[in-house]
């Protein structure tokens, strides 16, 4: 078998003037993509290098959160929660008024059943009725108050008044073949979409709903009471493992480049004015931090400020 040897070329770069040189050239060995800098760019693209770190970080899994409104009273979590769709507060709206409604009904009812008694007993004193009659009265009466009872059970089924509640909960669906692996008992870190800020929840029991089509459990999380966050946003959720802790190759963030294929990359200083572009994996970020399942051996120096310039320079789309 022929042996394949490593492909060599060099291509020249448009200068950031029209009369200078090219501030760099392009190797590309194989499948590694190297850019040699000229010291005055270098210079002038102010690079700034940090070392690939190992560290123990917790152990946690990534999931995707929504903030629901939990309507139950303490103690009581069996009470629907709500997201942020129209749909779903106005069912629970109609609900709500219906129940309600039997309440005022069972209520009117009593009321009725009440003044029949009275009135029972007093023909009864005055020998112009019978005791059946007053009987017939108080079984209308006692009708009258397990309605009211089931009528009310009903209501606290659904939940506190819409908008008197201001307590936020995340619901995260988690598949159920994953759910032995995680913590259940301890707080969870949320952030948004595109935020480096975490918030500590902590878990609360919510009712026990589940998706069997996606054979996923919804696990609830309490957030500050201070939260900003409204019913219906989509948050990142990260949920402890019983592992604890383990060890992970930790980079900044902003270090982290993105193809357009999704690739993720790091340039690494590989010699003096050289950085080459090599592939990494984040498995998830930690405040700025991102951690990385594949990625360049502990102590290479990573681009950081800078990067996305050199990412401009290798494919000329820069200034």
């Amino acid at each position: 078998m022929k042996k394949l040897l490593p492909l060599l070329f060099a291509a020249s770069l448009h200068a950031a003037d029209s009369g200078g040189s090219a501030p760099a050239t392009i190797t590309k060995e194989g499948d590694l993509v190297i850019l040699t800098l000229k010291p005055e760019a270098e210079q002038s693209l102010r690079l700034k290098t940090v070392a690939v770190e190992k560290r123990i970080v917790p152990a946690t899994r990534l999931f995707s959160g929504e903030v629901v409104t939990p309507l139950a009273a303490e103690g009581k979590p069996v009470a629907p929660v709500l997201g942020g769709t129209l749909d779903e507060v106005l069912r629970l709206a109609d609900l709500q008024a219906a129940a309600d409604g039997r309440i005022l009904q069972a209520q009117v009812q009593i009321d009725a059943a009440k003044i029949a008694v009275e009135r029972a007993q007093k023909m009864l004193s005055a020998e112009a009725g019978s005791v059946r009659g007053v009987d017939e009265a108080k079984t209308a009466l006692s009708l009258a108050e397990a309605a009211m009872t089931t009528a009310k059970a009903q209501r606290d089924l659904l939940g506190g008044t819409l908008g008197q509640n201001a307590r936020k909960w995340v619901r995260v669906a988690i598949y159920s073949g994953e759910a032995t692996l995680l913590h259940a008992g301890e707080s969870a870190s949320i952030r948004t979409l595109g935020s480096s800020k975490p918030h500590s929840a902590k878990p609360v029991t919510g009712p026990p709903t589940a998706n069997a089509a996606t054979n996923t459990v919804d696990w609830y999380y309490e957030l500050p009471a201070d939260t900003a966050l409204r019913a219906g946003e989509r948050v990142a959720v990260e949920i402890p493992t019983l592992e604890s802790k383990v060890e992970a190759l930790v980079i900044p963030f902003n270090a982290v480049l993105h193809d357009i294929h999704g690739g993720q990359w790091v340039y690494a200083k590989t010699a003096e004015h050289v950085y080459t572009r090599k592939r990494i994996q984040v498995t998830r970020l930690a405040g700025s931090d991102a951690i990385l399942s594949t990625g360049p051996a502990v102590g290479t120096q990573i681009v950081t400020d800078g990067s996305a310039e050199l990412f401009g320079t290798e494919f000329m789309t820069g200034k």
